[in-house]
């Protein structure tokens, strides 16, 4: 088996939260190494007033301490969870940071806030990671309620370069899973070069030996598609979504609307989405 490495993004130290418990969920599922990295980022806003530097600078210095005083708690949560990895802390700009490190990594975790959702245009740090890191990103929302990943997996997948992106990086779990239902929405862009081998979908889960349910998702406006995958994760009780993101331009999801933004806005499931 191949070696996996992932990489947990924190901006706060608290530990039983969404996003950390769904890295070291996926970490205890795939036998992975999984690391953290805590970011103090100083804010642009910080350098408007120059009188306002130091006291900014000082600030982010003692996140900075702080949270490296943390490594022997998160090295024991790892260590009873038979599992490896380093605590790691950085100050700098979140997306700059993240994008870097992750090239290191087979996958980046996140958690998007539902108070601070990046959704309606775009261009929040979990979207712009998803953008720069050019890593799948496991996306945990932090109302999730977290009690597994990746043993109800509903995929969504329209054909597209991003979805089989997506599909690929879920591979590991995907032969993993105890349920998989996929959605297929790929008469949409029926006109595109298939980008998985013929004879296609089908086909290819089979020779890698996965067993799924698959679907006809009815085609429409991008909006209802991704309300429509909401509903069917719930129904299926889904613990993770699994889809490409933005196969449309920021800015067309932002004027006309779209999955990956409707998902990003009111979504409850952890999604592990790929650009």
């Amino acid at each position: 088996m191949l070696a996996i490495d992932l990489l947990l993004h924190l901006d706060h130290l608290e530990l039983d939260a969404p996003a950390p418990r769904a890295a070291l969920a996926l970490a205890q599922r795939l036998g992975a190494r999984l690391d953290a990295l805590y970011v103090a980022d100083l804010p642009a806003t910080a350098f408007s007033l120059p009188e306002a530097v130091p006291v900014q600078l000082e600030e982010t210095q003692r996140r900075v301490t702080e949270a490296q005083s943390h490594d022997g708690v998160w090295r024991q949560t790892l260590a009873e969870r038979g599992l490896t990895g380093a605590w790691r802390v950085s100050q700098g700009d979140t997306v700059q940071t993240l994008s870097q490190a992750a090239c290191g990594y087979d996958l980046l975790v996140m958690e998007r806030s539902q108070q601070r959702s990046d959704a309606p245009v775009g261009f929040g740090s979990v979207s712009r990671c998803v953008f720069a890191s050019g890593r799948p990103v496991l996306v945990v929302p932090d109302l999730a309620p977290v009690k597994s990943i990746g043993e109800r997996i509903l995929v969504a997948w329209n054909g597209s370069r991003e979805s089989a992106l997506a599909l690929a990086a879920a591979l590991p779990l995907l032969q993993k899973a105890q349920q998989i239902r996929i959605l297929d929405g790929s008469e949409m862009n029926a006109d595109l070069l298939p980008v998985l081998p013929p004879p296609g979908l089908a086909d290819w889960l089979q020779r890698h030996g996965i067993q799924a349910q698959i679907d006809v998702l009815d085609t429409g406006p991008s909006h209802v598609a991704g309300a429509a995958i909401l509903d069917a994760a719930h129904q299926q009780g889904a613990d993770l979504i699994v889809m490409g993101a933005w196969s449309r331009s920021r800015l067309a999801q932002m004027v006309l609307g779209g999955t990956t933004r409707h998902l990003f806005m009111h979504g409850d499931v952890p999604m592990l989405v790929a650009h």
